[in-house]
C-alpha cells in the first residue's frame, strides 16, 4: 500500500478525506491536521509534520496565504520569497519521499479583491506565482498537478461564497485530480 503525504492550506483540508475515500485499500493518507497556512508557515512546521520516514508521495501546496493582501497593501509573501520557500519546501520533503508534487493554488471569485472584507487576493496575483513557482519546481524533478486552471473554468460552481473556499463539487473535483495525479 502506498505512502502517501497531503501538506497545505485549507484548501488541502478540504479535500484530503475525499482523497483517502477514493485511495481507501490503496494508499494510507497521511498530513497535519493543522492548516499549513502560508509558505514560511509550513517550512518553519516540516520537522514536526513530516517525520523522518519514507513516503511513497508527498503532494503539497502553498500560495492562498501567500497572495493575500496586507492591510499595507502589500502581498503577503513577495514573489521571490514565495518560490525561495517552495524550492527549500522541495529539498526537504525530497529526502523523505520517492516523488514530490506541487499543486498549483486554486483560484478566487475575481471580485474578491473588492469584496474581501479581510486579506483580498487576485487571480493575476495567483496567476503569476503558480507559473513561476511550477517553472522553478519543474526544472528540480517536482511534478506539478494544476488545480488551477480546471477550477477557472467555472468558479461559482468549484469556489463558495466566501470566495476562496471550495465548495462541495470543488472539493469533489480536486480530490479527483490529486488522486490521479498521485496514482499516475
Amino acid at each position: 500500500m502506498k505512502k502517501v503525504m497531503l501538506l497545505g492550506d485549507s484548501i488541502r483540508l478540504s479535500y484530503r478525506q475525499r482523497v483517502a475515500e477514493i485511495l481507501a485499500g490503496e494508499a494510507t493518507i497521511h498530513g497535519p491536521d493543522d492548516n499549513c497556512r502560508f509558505s514560511a508557515y509550513t517550512l518553519f512546521n516540516l520537522r514536526g509534520w513530516v517525520p523522518d520516514e519514507d513516503y511513497d508521495v508527498i503532494h503539497w501546496n502553498n500560495g492562498q496565504w501567500d497572495t493575500c493582501y496586507m492591510p499595507d497593501g502589500k502581498i503577503h509573501t513577495p514573489l521571490d520569497a514565495y518560490v525561495q520557500l517552495q524550492v527549500r519546501i522541495a529539498a526537504i520533503l525530497g529526502k523523505k519521499a520517492k516523488r514530490l508534487i506541487f499543486a498549483t493554488t486554486t483560484p478566487v471569485h475575481a471580485d474578491m479583491f473588492q469584496k474581501a472584507p479581510v486579506n483580498p487576493r487576485k487571480n493575476e496575483d495567483i496567476e503569476v506565482y503558480n507559473r513561476t513557482a511550477t517553472d522553478a519546481l519543474s526544472g528540480l524533478g517536482v511534478e506539478i498537478n494544476d488545480l488551477y486552471t480546471p477550477l477557472a473554468e467555472d468558479i461559482p460552481t468549484f469556489i463558495s461564497e466566501d470566495r476562496v473556499h471550495l465548495t462541495p463539487a470543488g472539493v469533489d473535483r480536486c480530490a479527483v485530480l490529486v488522486v490521479a495525479q498521485i496514482t499516475r
